[in-house]
């Protein structure tokens, strides 16, 4: 996104930044205060200045495979992505954040650590011999997959934000959710930056967790 598109994204919300203000916000010369960093960071949430860029960026093959080497990997999708989580998860009481290995690690590491809140991750090895384990089928190629949690790492009365980088099937969304309730911990919303169809919805949908995706993609 350019930066004149972005400050005119930011002054359709009411929050007025000069070109030369904004050049010097991006290259660090100064910075905002708390509160002007807050109020431009809302603005840029109601614009849905995270799902133009994923628009933009996200790539589906004509199989419906989506590309997210390029986004789950890149530092400066993934900041935007965390701020946006931050303004949207802010109020929530997030204590922890819980995600699966790999893709989702490096955007659940930056969300936790703007929330405050401790990192767990599932991983599909038992890296300790005090754990939590759930399995669940993947039919391509046909196996059952675990994924483990070591023991302590979520404790009940915890307030969790499941964070991943792509929503299609549920079935990795249904185990993180899986390896919550074992602990009697309450997810309280999922974030999400891409999500395919709507076969990952029938996880979610009598559960009465929220969700927040930055970019749906309607491949069939």
């Amino acid at each position: 996104m350019e930066p004149v598109e972005l400050i005119n994204k930011l002054a359709s919300e009411g929050v007025i930044i000069s070109s030369v203000n904004f050049s010097r916000y991006v290259s660090g010369r100064i910075l905002p205060s708390p509160e002007r960093a807050r109020e431009i960071l809302k603005a840029a949430y109601r614009s849905d200045v995270l799902g133009e860029v994923l628009r933009r960026t996200v790539v589906v093959d004509d199989r419906g495979v989506v590309n997210t080497a390029n986004i789950a990997f890149n530092m400066d999708i993934l900041t935007l992505a965390a701020s946006m989580a931050l303004i949207k998860f802010w109020d929530y009481g997030v204590n922890k954040v819980l995600t699966a290995a790999v893709n989702g690690v490096p955007l659940a590491s930056l969300v936790s650590l703007l929330l405050d809140a401790g990192l767990c991750v599932a991983r599909r090895e038992a890296e300790s011999s005090s754990y939590v384990e759930v399995k669940y089928f993947a039919p391509e190629p046909p196996r059952y997959v675990s994924l483990f949690i070591p023991r302590g790492s979520l404790r009940e009365g915890d307030r969790v934000l499941v964070v991943d980088d792509l929503l299609r099937s549920g079935r990795t969304l249904r185990a993180l959710l899986e390896l919550a309730g074992k602990k009697g911990t309450s997810v309280v919303a999922v974030f999400s930056l891409i999500a395919v169809g709507d076969e990952w919805i029938k996880v979610v949908e009598k559960t009465g967790i929220e969700v927040y995706v930055g970019h749906r993609v309607d491949f069939f």
